[in-house]
Protein backbone atom coordinates (compact mmCIF):
# COMPACT_ATOMS: atom_id res chain seq x y z
CA UNK A 1 0.00 0.00 0.00
CA UNK A 2 1.97 3.28 -1.08
CA UNK A 3 1.56 6.55 1.41
CA UNK A 4 -0.99 7.99 -0.33
CA UNK A 5 -3.34 5.10 -0.08
CA UNK A 6 -2.37 5.04 3.81
CA UNK A 7 -3.23 9.27 3.68
CA UNK A 8 -6.50 8.89 1.94
CA UNK A 9 -7.89 5.86 4.24
CA UNK A 10 -6.69 8.12 7.18
CA UNK A 11 -8.63 11.22 5.93
CA UNK A 12 -11.77 8.70 5.15
CA UNK A 13 -11.48 7.47 8.33
CA UNK A 14 -11.37 10.73 10.17
CA UNK A 15 -14.32 12.25 8.34
CA UNK A 16 -16.33 8.91 8.23
CA UNK A 17 -16.02 9.44 12.32
CA UNK A 18 -16.71 13.10 12.22
CA UNK A 19 -19.69 12.81 10.57
CA UNK A 20 -20.81 9.67 12.35
CA UNK A 21 -20.36 11.98 15.43
CA UNK A 22 -22.10 14.89 14.08
CA UNK A 23 -25.39 12.74 13.32
CA UNK A 24 -25.08 11.08 16.77
CA UNK A 25 -25.20 14.39 18.58
CA UNK A 26 -28.26 15.95 16.11
CA UNK A 27 -29.94 12.77 17.46
CA UNK A 28 -29.57 13.07 21.14
CA UNK A 29 -29.57 16.71 21.52
CA UNK A 30 -33.24 17.31 20.19
CA UNK A 31 -34.18 19.99 22.83
CA UNK A 32 -30.65 21.19 23.23
CA UNK A 33 -28.01 23.31 21.95
CA UNK A 34 -25.67 20.91 20.48
CA UNK A 35 -22.63 19.54 21.64
CA UNK A 36 -20.07 21.48 19.79
CA UNK A 37 -21.75 24.65 20.04
CA UNK A 38 -22.70 24.39 24.19
CA UNK A 39 -19.06 25.30 25.15
CA UNK A 40 -18.97 28.51 23.73
CA UNK A 41 -22.18 29.23 24.33
CA UNK A 42 -22.02 28.32 28.20
CA UNK A 43 -19.27 30.66 28.45
CA UNK A 44 -21.45 33.64 27.72
CA UNK A 45 -24.95 32.91 28.90
CA UNK A 46 -26.15 34.24 31.86
CA UNK A 47 -28.82 31.88 34.36
CA UNK A 48 -32.30 33.51 34.79
CA UNK A 49 -32.88 36.09 37.39
CA UNK A 50 -35.78 36.80 39.50
CA UNK A 51 -39.77 35.70 39.13
CA UNK A 52 -40.83 33.66 35.70
CA UNK A 53 -44.58 33.58 35.53
CA UNK A 54 -46.70 31.19 32.98
CA UNK A 55 -50.35 32.21 31.51
CA UNK A 56 -52.29 29.69 30.50
CA UNK A 57 -54.89 31.66 28.89
CA UNK A 58 -52.48 32.94 26.63
CA UNK A 59 -50.96 29.97 23.62
CA UNK A 60 -47.85 32.44 23.86
CA UNK A 61 -47.29 32.43 27.62
CA UNK A 62 -47.87 28.89 28.19
CA UNK A 63 -44.84 27.71 28.54
CA UNK A 64 -42.58 30.36 29.88
CA UNK A 65 -41.16 28.78 32.81
CA UNK A 66 -40.93 25.79 31.28
CA UNK A 67 -38.32 27.20 28.53
CA UNK A 68 -36.22 29.39 31.50
CA UNK A 69 -35.64 25.98 33.24
CA UNK A 70 -34.82 23.82 29.64
CA UNK A 71 -32.58 27.18 28.74
CA UNK A 72 -30.83 26.09 32.02
CA UNK A 73 -30.11 22.72 31.62
CA UNK A 74 -28.76 23.65 28.10
CA UNK A 75 -26.32 25.55 29.71
CA UNK A 76 -24.84 23.49 32.22
CA UNK A 77 -21.66 22.29 31.01
CA UNK A 78 -19.42 18.47 31.61
CA UNK A 79 -19.10 18.15 35.27
CA UNK A 80 -21.96 20.39 36.50
CA UNK A 81 -24.73 18.89 39.06
CA UNK A 82 -28.52 19.30 38.23
CA UNK A 83 -30.90 18.42 40.74
CA UNK A 84 -34.49 18.77 40.65
CA UNK A 85 -37.57 17.64 43.22
CA UNK A 86 -40.88 18.43 42.25
CA UNK A 87 -43.99 16.61 42.96
CA UNK A 88 -44.56 15.55 38.94
CA UNK A 89 -42.90 15.59 35.28
CA UNK A 90 -44.18 14.40 32.09
CA UNK A 91 -42.58 16.62 29.81
CA UNK A 92 -40.71 14.72 27.25
CA UNK A 93 -39.01 17.75 26.37
CA UNK A 94 -37.68 18.55 29.94
CA UNK A 95 -36.73 14.79 30.11
CA UNK A 96 -34.92 14.86 26.58
CA UNK A 97 -33.07 18.28 28.13
CA UNK A 98 -31.84 16.08 31.20
CA UNK A 99 -30.85 13.00 29.18
CA UNK A 100 -28.46 15.29 26.87
CA UNK A 101 -26.98 17.22 29.24
CA UNK A 102 -26.40 13.32 31.27
CA UNK A 103 -24.32 12.48 27.77
CA UNK A 104 -22.46 15.13 28.01
CA UNK A 105 -21.12 14.94 31.61
CA UNK A 106 -23.55 16.38 33.62
CA UNK A 107 -24.99 14.53 36.52
CA UNK A 108 -28.48 14.56 36.83
CA UNK A 109 -30.58 13.73 40.04
CA UNK A 110 -34.22 14.20 40.46
CA UNK A 111 -36.80 13.28 43.03
CA UNK A 112 -40.45 12.83 42.51
CA UNK A 113 -43.64 11.95 44.53
CA UNK A 114 -44.83 8.34 43.99
CA UNK A 115 -48.57 8.76 43.04
CA UNK A 116 -47.40 8.76 38.63
CA UNK A 117 -45.58 6.86 36.38
CA UNK A 118 -45.37 7.95 32.43
CA UNK A 119 -43.25 8.24 29.66
CA UNK A 120 -41.02 11.25 30.29
CA UNK A 121 -40.40 9.16 33.59
CA UNK A 122 -39.54 6.59 31.96
CA UNK A 123 -37.15 8.04 28.80
CA UNK A 124 -35.21 9.83 32.07
CA UNK A 125 -35.07 6.14 33.97
CA UNK A 126 -33.43 4.52 31.16
CA UNK A 127 -30.61 7.30 31.18
CA UNK A 128 -29.76 7.55 34.65
CA UNK A 129 -31.31 4.74 36.23
CA UNK A 130 -33.31 4.98 39.71
CA UNK A 131 -30.75 4.46 42.71
CA UNK A 132 -30.65 7.49 44.57
CA UNK A 133 -27.02 6.26 46.03
CA UNK A 134 -25.31 6.85 42.85
CA UNK A 135 -23.94 10.37 40.67
CA UNK A 136 -27.40 10.45 38.64
CA UNK A 137 -30.95 9.17 38.95
CA UNK A 138 -34.23 9.71 38.76
CA UNK A 139 -35.98 8.77 42.31
CA UNK A 140 -39.90 8.61 43.46
CA UNK A 141 -40.05 9.15 47.11
CA UNK A 142 -42.35 6.74 48.80
CA UNK A 143 -45.42 8.52 50.66
CA UNK A 144 -43.00 11.57 51.23
CA UNK A 145 -38.82 11.93 51.27
CA UNK A 146 -38.57 13.46 55.03
CA UNK A 147 -42.28 12.88 56.04
CA UNK A 148 -44.31 9.85 58.06
CA UNK A 149 -44.54 7.60 55.57
CA UNK A 150 -48.60 7.17 55.16
CA UNK A 151 -50.89 7.78 52.26
CA UNK A 152 -51.48 11.27 52.74
CA UNK A 153 -47.86 12.71 52.86
CA UNK A 154 -46.52 13.96 49.13
CA UNK A 155 -42.88 15.31 47.86
CA UNK A 156 -44.28 18.34 46.89
CA UNK A 157 -41.42 20.92 47.06
CA UNK A 158 -40.59 22.35 43.47
CA UNK A 159 -37.17 23.06 43.33
CA UNK A 160 -33.90 23.02 41.00
CA UNK A 161 -30.57 23.43 41.48
CA UNK A 162 -27.64 23.82 38.95
CA UNK A 163 -24.23 24.00 40.26
CA UNK A 164 -23.21 26.01 36.90
CA UNK A 165 -25.28 26.99 34.30
CA UNK A 166 -23.49 29.10 31.19
CA UNK A 167 -21.26 31.39 33.31
CA UNK A 168 -23.78 31.23 36.55
CA UNK A 169 -22.88 29.51 39.62
CA UNK A 170 -24.96 27.99 42.05
CA UNK A 171 -28.34 28.58 40.56
CA UNK A 172 -31.64 28.24 42.71
CA UNK A 173 -34.89 28.05 41.48
CA UNK A 174 -38.03 27.75 43.69
CA UNK A 175 -41.97 27.93 43.34
CA UNK A 176 -44.90 26.63 42.60
CA UNK A 177 -43.88 25.11 38.77
CA UNK A 178 -43.80 21.28 37.80
CA UNK A 179 -43.21 20.53 34.89
CA UNK A 180 -46.32 19.09 33.61
CA UNK A 181 -48.40 20.29 30.71
CA UNK A 182 -51.30 21.18 33.06
CA UNK A 183 -48.96 23.40 34.71
CA UNK A 184 -48.35 25.25 31.73
CA UNK A 185 -51.78 24.92 30.21
CA UNK A 186 -54.64 24.92 32.96
CA UNK A 187 -52.38 26.54 35.72
CA UNK A 188 -50.87 29.83 36.92
CA UNK A 189 -47.57 29.08 38.27
CA UNK A 190 -44.25 30.99 39.17
CA UNK A 191 -40.68 30.23 39.50
CA UNK A 192 -37.89 33.13 40.85
CA UNK A 193 -34.53 32.18 39.91
CA UNK A 194 -31.40 33.76 42.12
CA UNK A 195 -27.70 32.65 41.63
CA UNK A 196 -24.25 33.08 43.21
CA UNK A 197 -24.90 32.97 46.64
CA UNK A 198 -22.77 30.20 47.58
CA UNK A 199 -23.78 29.06 51.35
CA UNK A 200 -27.44 29.12 50.23
CA UNK A 201 -27.11 26.65 46.99
CA UNK A 202 -25.03 24.28 49.95
CA UNK A 203 -28.00 24.86 51.95
CA UNK A 204 -30.15 23.89 49.52
CA UNK A 205 -28.33 20.89 47.80
CA UNK A 206 -27.94 19.57 51.97
CA UNK A 207 -31.90 19.33 51.73
CA UNK A 208 -31.66 17.83 48.69
CA UNK A 209 -29.35 15.40 49.78
CA UNK A 210 -31.19 14.79 52.66
CA UNK A 211 -34.29 14.10 50.87
CA UNK A 212 -32.36 11.53 48.87
CA UNK A 213 -32.40 9.10 51.95
CA UNK A 214 -36.41 8.78 51.84
CA UNK A 215 -37.27 8.61 55.47
CA UNK A 216 -40.04 6.57 56.82
CA UNK A 217 -40.35 8.85 60.17
CA UNK A 218 -41.15 12.50 59.73
CA UNK A 219 -37.98 14.15 60.28
CA UNK A 220 -37.91 17.28 61.96
CA UNK A 221 -38.02 20.96 59.77
CA UNK A 222 -34.85 22.78 58.83
CA UNK A 223 -34.19 26.80 57.83
CA UNK A 224 -31.92 28.23 56.65
CA UNK A 225 -30.88 31.53 55.21
CA UNK A 226 -26.95 31.84 53.25
CA UNK A 227 -25.21 33.87 55.57
CA UNK A 228 -27.72 35.60 58.19
CA UNK A 229 -27.15 38.88 58.05
CA UNK A 230 -27.72 39.42 62.49
CA UNK A 231 -26.24 36.05 63.39
CA UNK A 232 -29.92 34.08 63.20
CA UNK A 233 -32.07 34.37 59.95
CA UNK A 234 -34.72 36.92 59.95
CA UNK A 235 -36.56 36.68 56.86
CA UNK A 236 -36.93 41.39 57.41
CA UNK A 237 -33.48 41.71 56.92
CA UNK A 238 -32.06 38.57 55.13
CA UNK A 239 -32.31 38.44 51.40
CA UNK A 240 -33.65 34.56 51.22
CA UNK A 241 -35.38 32.72 54.30
CA UNK A 242 -35.96 29.03 53.87
CA UNK A 243 -37.73 26.62 55.67
CA UNK A 244 -38.56 23.30 54.51
CA UNK A 245 -41.23 20.92 55.99
CA UNK A 246 -42.50 18.98 57.61
CA UNK A 247 -43.65 21.08 60.74
CA UNK A 248 -45.58 20.78 62.74
CA UNK A 249 -48.66 23.30 62.31
CA UNK A 250 -51.17 24.86 64.15
CA UNK A 251 -52.93 27.95 65.60
CA UNK A 252 -50.41 28.82 68.05
CA UNK A 253 -46.98 27.70 66.27
CA UNK A 254 -48.14 28.60 62.28
CA UNK A 255 -45.13 30.34 60.34
CA UNK A 256 -48.20 32.13 58.29
CA UNK A 257 -49.35 33.36 61.77
CA UNK A 258 -45.89 34.46 62.65
CA UNK A 259 -45.66 36.26 59.47
CA UNK A 260 -48.73 38.47 59.80
CA UNK A 261 -48.03 39.42 63.00
CA UNK A 262 -45.05 40.95 61.76
CA UNK A 263 -47.40 43.02 60.05
CA UNK A 264 -47.98 46.21 60.89
CA UNK A 265 -50.78 47.49 59.41
CA UNK A 266 -51.13 51.50 59.68
CA UNK A 267 -47.97 53.61 59.84
CA UNK A 268 -48.16 57.28 61.00
CA UNK A 269 -45.35 59.54 59.26
CA UNK A 270 -43.71 61.07 61.84
CA UNK A 271 -43.65 64.47 60.47
CA UNK A 272 -47.10 64.60 58.73
CA UNK A 273 -48.77 61.91 60.63
CA UNK A 274 -50.11 60.86 57.38
CA UNK A 275 -51.10 56.93 57.90
CA UNK A 276 -49.96 54.31 54.79
CA UNK A 277 -51.51 51.55 55.20
CA UNK A 278 -49.68 47.92 54.28
CA UNK A 279 -50.60 46.17 51.38
CA UNK A 280 -50.97 42.67 51.00
CA UNK A 281 -51.89 40.26 47.77
CA UNK A 282 -52.23 36.74 48.25
CA UNK A 283 -52.71 34.03 45.65
CA UNK A 284 -53.38 30.68 46.71
CA UNK A 285 -53.75 27.46 45.33
CA UNK A 286 -56.32 26.23 47.57
CA UNK A 287 -57.29 26.95 51.16
CA UNK A 288 -59.64 25.12 53.07
CA UNK A 289 -59.73 22.58 56.20
CA UNK A 290 -58.76 23.60 59.74
CA UNK A 291 -55.39 25.22 59.08
CA UNK A 292 -57.14 27.19 56.45
CA UNK A 293 -59.80 28.42 58.38
CA UNK A 294 -57.18 29.79 61.17
CA UNK A 295 -55.04 31.43 58.23
CA UNK A 296 -58.26 32.88 56.77
CA UNK A 297 -59.23 34.74 59.85
CA UNK A 298 -55.86 35.93 60.08
CA UNK A 299 -55.85 37.51 56.84
CA UNK A 300 -59.28 38.74 57.24
CA UNK A 301 -58.06 39.86 60.31
CA UNK A 302 -55.18 42.23 58.75
CA UNK A 303 -57.71 43.73 56.47
CA UNK A 304 -59.94 44.77 59.64
CA UNK A 305 -57.35 46.01 60.82
CA UNK A 306 -56.62 48.55 58.21
CA UNK A 307 -54.39 46.55 55.82
CA UNK A 308 -55.14 46.75 52.11
CA UNK A 309 -55.51 43.38 51.62
CA UNK A 310 -56.72 41.27 48.66
CA UNK A 311 -57.00 37.36 48.11
CA UNK A 312 -57.16 35.22 44.92
CA UNK A 313 -57.37 31.43 45.19
CA UNK A 314 -57.63 28.19 43.06
CA UNK A 315 -59.61 26.17 45.04
CA UNK A 316 -61.24 27.06 48.73
CA UNK A 317 -63.73 24.98 50.95
CA UNK A 318 -67.19 26.78 51.80
CA UNK A 319 -66.53 27.45 55.42
CA UNK A 320 -62.66 28.43 54.95
CA UNK A 321 -64.74 31.23 52.18
CA UNK A 322 -67.13 31.93 54.83
CA UNK A 323 -64.58 32.88 57.27
CA UNK A 324 -62.44 34.18 54.94
CA UNK A 325 -65.15 36.69 53.27
CA UNK A 326 -67.62 37.77 56.81
CA UNK A 327 -67.97 41.09 57.04
CA UNK A 328 -65.31 43.47 58.98
CA UNK A 329 -65.95 47.24 60.13
CA UNK A 330 -64.29 48.08 56.98
CA UNK A 331 -66.86 45.29 54.61
CA UNK A 332 -65.75 42.11 53.14
CA UNK A 333 -62.47 41.52 52.12
CA UNK A 334 -61.49 41.67 48.69
CA UNK A 335 -62.02 38.33 47.32
CA UNK A 336 -61.62 36.78 43.64
CA UNK A 337 -61.25 33.72 42.45
CA UNK A 338 -59.27 32.45 39.64
CA UNK A 339 -60.74 29.09 38.90
CA UNK A 340 -62.98 29.23 35.70
CA UNK A 341 -64.71 26.91 33.31
CA UNK A 342 -64.23 28.08 29.73
CA UNK A 343 -65.69 24.94 27.97
CA UNK A 344 -69.42 25.14 29.62
CA UNK A 345 -70.04 22.53 26.15
CA UNK A 346 -67.90 19.75 27.33
CA UNK A 347 -70.48 17.50 28.83
CA UNK A 348 -68.36 16.69 32.70
CA UNK A 349 -70.87 15.28 33.95
CA UNK A 350 -69.09 14.29 37.30
CA UNK A 351 -71.92 12.88 39.35
CA UNK A 352 -74.18 11.42 36.91
CA UNK A 353 -77.28 13.50 36.97
CA UNK A 354 -77.57 13.96 33.52
CA UNK A 355 -76.18 17.57 33.89
CA UNK A 356 -73.10 19.08 32.30
CA UNK A 357 -70.56 20.24 35.21
CA UNK A 358 -69.15 23.19 36.06
CA UNK A 359 -65.26 22.00 36.13
CA UNK A 360 -61.77 24.05 36.79
CA UNK A 361 -60.27 24.89 33.32
CA UNK A 362 -58.23 27.16 34.52
CA UNK A 363 -57.29 28.07 37.97
CA UNK A 364 -54.08 29.44 40.23
CA UNK A 365 -51.45 27.09 41.50
CA UNK A 366 -49.84 29.52 43.07
CA UNK A 367 -48.88 29.86 46.72
CA UNK A 368 -47.41 33.40 47.30
CA UNK A 369 -47.95 36.24 49.29
CA UNK A 370 -47.04 40.32 48.54
CA UNK A 371 -46.12 42.05 51.35
CA UNK A 372 -45.27 46.20 50.93
CA UNK A 373 -45.61 48.48 53.96
CA UNK A 374 -44.21 48.10 57.73
CA UNK A 375 -43.21 44.70 58.60
CA UNK A 376 -41.04 43.96 62.04
CA UNK A 377 -40.87 47.75 62.40
CA UNK A 378 -39.05 48.17 59.16
CA UNK A 379 -41.55 51.14 57.10
CA UNK A 380 -41.31 50.38 53.38
CA UNK A 381 -40.52 47.08 53.80
CA UNK A 382 -41.00 44.93 50.72
CA UNK A 383 -41.11 40.92 50.18
CA UNK A 384 -42.03 38.08 49.12
CA UNK A 385 -43.28 34.59 50.16
CA UNK A 386 -43.42 32.24 47.63
CA UNK A 387 -43.04 28.13 47.59
CA UNK A 388 -44.79 24.73 47.42
CA UNK A 389 -47.13 25.58 50.75
CA UNK A 390 -51.02 25.73 50.43
CA UNK A 391 -52.86 26.91 52.95
CA UNK A 392 -54.44 23.60 53.83
CA UNK A 393 -54.24 21.18 56.63
CA UNK A 394 -52.39 18.27 55.23
CA UNK A 395 -49.47 20.46 53.52
CA UNK A 396 -47.69 20.88 56.73
CA UNK A 397 -46.71 17.09 56.63
CA UNK A 398 -45.52 17.42 53.28
CA UNK A 399 -41.82 17.45 51.46
CA UNK A 400 -42.49 21.66 51.84
CA UNK A 401 -40.40 24.47 50.84
CA UNK A 402 -41.32 28.04 52.28
CA UNK A 403 -38.96 30.64 50.49
CA UNK A 404 -38.97 34.22 51.35
CA UNK A 405 -37.61 37.26 48.95
CA UNK A 406 -36.84 40.52 50.44
CA UNK A 407 -36.38 43.36 47.52
CA UNK A 408 -38.39 45.76 45.71
CA UNK A 409 -37.95 44.65 42.36
CA UNK A 410 -38.98 41.34 42.94
CA UNK A 411 -42.34 42.69 44.52
CA UNK A 412 -43.06 44.82 42.06
CA UNK A 413 -43.09 41.89 39.22
CA UNK A 414 -44.95 39.75 41.79
CA UNK A 415 -46.92 42.37 42.21
CA UNK A 416 -47.65 43.08 38.03
CA UNK A 417 -48.73 38.73 37.97
CA UNK A 418 -50.94 39.85 40.66
CA UNK A 419 -52.53 42.86 39.14
CA UNK A 420 -52.30 41.19 35.51
CA UNK A 421 -54.61 38.08 37.22
CA UNK A 422 -57.08 40.46 39.03
CA UNK A 423 -58.09 43.31 37.10
CA UNK A 424 -58.71 41.39 33.91
CA UNK A 425 -62.13 39.44 33.88
CA UNK A 426 -60.93 36.25 31.69
CA UNK A 427 -58.57 35.53 34.17
CA UNK A 428 -60.25 35.78 37.73
CA UNK A 429 -64.16 36.49 38.98
CA UNK A 430 -65.72 38.25 41.89
CA UNK A 431 -66.14 35.40 44.62
CA UNK A 432 -68.81 36.49 46.13
CA UNK A 433 -72.90 36.47 44.77
CA UNK A 434 -74.49 39.96 44.28
CA UNK A 435 -78.09 40.21 43.99
CA UNK A 436 -80.68 43.20 44.84
CA UNK A 437 -83.28 43.37 47.01
CA UNK A 438 -86.09 45.34 47.52
CA UNK A 439 -86.34 47.29 50.41
CA UNK A 440 -88.39 50.45 52.48
CA UNK A 441 -86.90 52.86 53.33
CA UNK A 442 -87.91 56.38 55.59
CA UNK A 443 -87.27 59.10 53.49
CA UNK A 444 -87.94 63.04 54.66
CA UNK A 445 -89.11 65.42 52.14
CA UNK A 446 -89.97 69.37 51.92
CA UNK A 447 -93.40 70.53 50.95
CA UNK A 448 -93.81 73.75 48.74
CA UNK A 449 -94.87 75.40 51.96
CA UNK A 450 -91.46 74.75 53.53
CA UNK A 451 -92.80 72.15 56.37
CA UNK A 452 -91.13 68.78 55.81
CA UNK A 453 -92.63 64.97 56.46
CA UNK A 454 -91.41 61.34 56.37
CA UNK A 455 -92.63 59.11 53.63
CA UNK A 456 -92.07 55.48 53.06
CA UNK A 457 -90.58 54.47 49.65
CA UNK A 458 -89.34 51.04 47.81
CA UNK A 459 -85.25 51.14 46.92
CA UNK A 460 -83.45 48.61 45.19
CA UNK A 461 -80.30 47.38 46.75
CA UNK A 462 -77.35 45.37 45.87
CA UNK A 463 -77.10 42.02 48.32
CA UNK A 464 -73.58 40.60 48.74
CA UNK A 465 -73.81 36.87 50.14
CA UNK A 466 -70.66 33.86 50.35
CA UNK A 467 -72.03 30.76 48.17
CA UNK A 468 -70.75 27.42 47.94
CA UNK A 469 -68.39 27.79 44.38
CA UNK A 470 -69.99 25.32 41.60
CA UNK A 471 -66.97 24.04 40.18
CA UNK A 472 -66.04 20.50 40.46
CA UNK A 473 -62.00 19.88 40.10
CA UNK A 474 -62.29 18.32 36.70
CA UNK A 475 -59.77 16.51 34.90
CA UNK A 476 -57.36 19.56 35.26
CA UNK A 477 -57.33 19.60 38.70
CA UNK A 478 -54.21 18.82 40.14
CA UNK A 479 -54.44 18.12 44.48
CA UNK A 480 -50.51 19.49 45.01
Amino acid sequence: MTKLSVLVGSICLVLAASLGAAVSAGATAQTSVTSAQQPAAAKKWKAPSGPFFNDPHRRDGHFRIERKVIDTINRTPKGSTIRIAIYSLDRLSVSRALVAAHRRGVQVQMLLNDHWENGAVRVLRAEVGKDPRRNSFVYKCRQSCRGAANEFNNLHSKFYLFSQAGRSKDVVAVGSANMTRNAAVHQWNDLYFTDGDHELFRQMVGLFNDMRKDYDTRQEPIAFCGVPLAGVCDDSIDKHTVVAFPRASGPKNDLVLTMLDRVQCRTADPVTGTITRTRLALSMHTMRGERGDYLAAAIRNKYAQGCDVRVTYGLIGFHTKGVLGAPTPRGRIPLRSTGLDYDLDDNFDLNNDGVDDLILDYYSHQKYLIIQGTYNKVPDAQMVLTGSVNWSSLSTANDEVWFTVRGATVAKKYLANYDYQWNNTRNTRNAYTTTYANFRVQRTVRDADGTTRRIWTTVRRPVTTIERDPYAKGPYWEND
